[in-house]
């Protein structure tokens, strides 16, 4: 795809953003690299590398100067990215109305076994196990779409520890292989600090003990709808004749075991389907039941009719069928941002081996989605030729 150079406009904005975003940067250079480095996220043509985002600002010798600059910027400089994180959450709950927080799973292939991070785990959207980075993320949804404003890695036993390998990847001290659920619960404190609490809604790909995270979350006040496994053992409280809850069964069962097929019972194409029922979850904080014990709700998400894929939904939210759907669109929103995210704005690019450098990318990434979606003159995607835009397909099937 051919370059797509900003717009005076755009190039206006791109300064102004910088240096709202950037401000608590103390150096002059810091604050002009971050800019520059924004802007090549933003017109750079193809893969987000640093020789393709130098070429966007600079020829000749001039472009070589400045690719040493950015990589020296990004992996090499000590900068606090947690101020321009805030910044970002600050601007997304500003410019829209805030309908949820929600968190996925952003899965990055690699190659090789340098890049922070790297491990091999199984991916269900590719249907095998792939040697990738994963990174939770949290997100601002609105009712346009959802924003990225904070970022975790994933770190299994093998670089934590490997005093090597750590201190290669400039990992920092006391940081353990934390799961996708506690790395989630770090950035909720760090954004409850900042917003109103919101509903949060997790797909972290049936993140591992689900009902550890729930709790965490309830006794946060922070209500929630979490995607668990099919084999979550609930036990069901059956709806007593006046529409009212009435006894609860006394053997437990799954979550899928709970929402039997049936045949659709109207023809033409499948829609989706959202049904839902009331479980117990003892030991889990959540609404009073049938007595006193903790009462919630879980929701199979049929997504090509009853005969199509389902998911599984916990909540401690008292919303109805239509109330979880919008909360779910909010889900798939995130999941087109991090489509995005990939194919536009170079989350699948970063070529840095260290944890710092991983972060200052992800958060010039962020930034550059917060502005491009907006930005003057940047008329369409300046992403891959011939590429889909889902991580989840060609990236993972391309991957080694």
């Amino acid at each position: 795809m051919d370059a797509q150079p900003l717009s005076p406009a755009g190039e206006a904005a791109v300064s102004r953003f910088a240096e709202q975003v950037f401000a608590h940067l103390t150096r002059i250079d810091q604050r002009r690299w971050a800019r520059a480095y924004l802007h090549g996220l933003l017109a750079a043509p193809g893969r987000k590398s640093l020789s393709n985002m130098a070429a966007s600002l600079a020829t000749g010798p001039a472009a070589a100067t400045a690719s040493l600059s950015l990589q020296q910027f990004i992996n090499g400089s000590p900068w606090d990215w947690r101020p321009a994180r805030r910044v970002l959450a600050r601007l997304a709950a500003e410019r829209h109305p805030v309908r949820a927080w929600t968190a996925t799973l952003a899965v990055v292939p690699k190659r090789g076994d340098q890049a922070v991070g790297v491990h091999r785990r199984f991916v269900p959207e590719a249907g095998r196990t792939v040697k990738c980075q994963a990174a939770p993320g949290l997100f601002v949804a609105t009712d346009r779409d959802a924003v990225p404003v904070d970022w975790s890695l994933l770190l299994d036993p093998s670089w934590t520890d490997d005093p090597e390998r750590r201190t290669r990847a400039r990992i920092p001290d006391g940081l353990a292989p934390y799961a996708a659920g506690e790395l989630l619960l770090g950035m909720v404190d760090r954004l409850t600090a900042l917003l109103p609490v919101a509903p949060l809604v997790a797909d972290l790909g049936v993140a591992d003990q689900p009902l550890r995270l729930a709790g965490a979350l309830a006794r946060r006040g922070v209500p929630y709808l979490l995607e668990v496994r099919g084999g979550q053992a609930v036990r069901p409280v059956m709806q007593a004749a006046t529409g009212r809850h009435g006894r609860v069964q006394q053997s437990g069962t799954t979550a899928e075991a709970l929402f039997p097929r049936r045949r659709p019972r109207t023809p033409g194409a499948p829609q989706p389907v959202l049904r839902g029922a009331p479980v117990l979850l003892p030991g889990l904080p959540g609404a009073p039941g049938p007595h006193g014990t903790p009462m919630h709700r879980l929701w199979a998400h049929h997504d090509g009719g009853l005969d199509g894929p389902r998911r599984y939904w916990l909540t401690n939210l008292a919303e109805d069928a239509p109330g979880v759907l919008a909360l779910l669109d909010a889900a798939a929103a995130t999941r087109t941002t991090v489509d995005r995210l990939g194919s536009d704005f170079g989350l699948l690019d970063f070529s840095g081996r260290s944890f710092t450098g991983w972060h200052h990318h992800m958060t010039l990434v962020s930034a550059a989605y917060s502005l491009g979606r907006d930005l003057p003159g940047r008329t369409g995607p300046t992403g891959r030729t011939g590429r889909t835009p889902e991580i989840s397909r060609e990236s993972l099937r391309n991957s080694a």
